[in-house]
């Protein structure tokens, strides 16, 4: 054990003596179920909210936090390493008073405990327009042909991204992605093991069309004046990763032959790899 705990990332990263924001909010519904625009909502009412979209763009920073879940997930579901404790994964999520979305949720029950006075927010949506939801995004990326040939070319991003999502999906099929009724057994016993370990005085269940006024209630904000932010429908959620694969794939090709034929060979690359009309991932 004391030979995994040298090599895991999370030790690399120095502890904290104090937490930089206060945890105040879980936001622990699935994700698909109006995450992101709960994200937009919180951030306008002052929060700094964790959601998957801040593990991408802690890349920017140099923070390899697509990594750091990687471990944590197969410390937990896998058996390898130890599990993280309240001080490691506050190394790198001390900077966000809420966390919600993939991969938190993994943790509800960890950080249920961690943080006792948090309120709970748990979005939620119709069953049939989750499922179908979850089709037209993770099960269609997931698919793209050459995914696996990026992955492997790119362990910055896409390779620890797409092990993190794929772990996540097969925990929540129990190992068989393409099974419909075990994802439905899931989003059940998710939720039902959320309500039986919060207060009912700590939770709002919530859903995108309920607008401002319960959330603003629950967490004592005023309401702002503009509407409630609708963001991250399926289409937009498969346009924002197309987006991120021709970037990523560009960069690796202009790094070693330079801009201009760079975009070419891209383009070229992505056809010919995928071998459909139209250039379809």
């Amino acid at each position: 054990m004391s030979s995994i705990a040298k090599t895991r990332l999370i030790d690399t990263l120095p502890t904290l003596d104090v937490r930089p924001r206060e945890l105040q909010v879980l936001c622990l519904g699935m994700s698909r179920t109006g995450t992101l625009s709960l994200k937009h909502a919180l951030t306008q009412l002052g929060y700094r909210p964790y959601h998957m979209s801040e593990a991408l763009i802690a890349l920017r920073r140099g923070e390899r936090h697509l990594e750091l879940w990687n471990e944590a997930f197969k410390a937990k579901f896998e058996g390898q390493g130890k599990p993280f404790t309240r001080e490691e994964f506050d190394k790198f999520l001390g900077d966000f008073d809420v966390l919600e979305d993939i991969p938190s949720i993994l943790f509800a029950d960890e950080f249920l405990a961690m943080y006792p006075d948090a309120k709970v927010i748990l979005t939620n949506r119709e069953m049939e327009g989750w499922l179908a939801s979850m089709e037209k995004t993770f099960s269609t990326i997931l698919h793209w042909k050459t995914l696996p040939w990026l992955c492997t070319r790119d362990p910055v991003l896409w390779g620890p991204y797409v092990s993190l999502v794929n772990r996540i999906v097969a925990h929540w099929t129990k190992g068989n992605p393409g099974d419909r009724e075990a994802l439905r057994e899931t989003y059940v016993e998710h939720y039902s093991r959320v309500r039986s370990m919060v207060p009912k005085e700590r939770l709002l269940e919530f859903r995108s069309q309920d607008g401002w006024a319960p959330l603003c209630d629950f967490l004592g904000k005023e309401v702002p004046g503009e509407a409630y932010p609708r963001v991250n429908d399926a289409q937009y959620t498969v346009k924002l990763h197309k987006y991120l694969y021709w970037m990523r794939l560009w960069k690796l090709y202009r790094t070693r032959v330079g801009a201009g034929v760079a975009v070419v060979a891209a383009v070229g690359l992505g056809y010919w790899l995928n071998g459909v009309k139209g250039g379809r991932l």
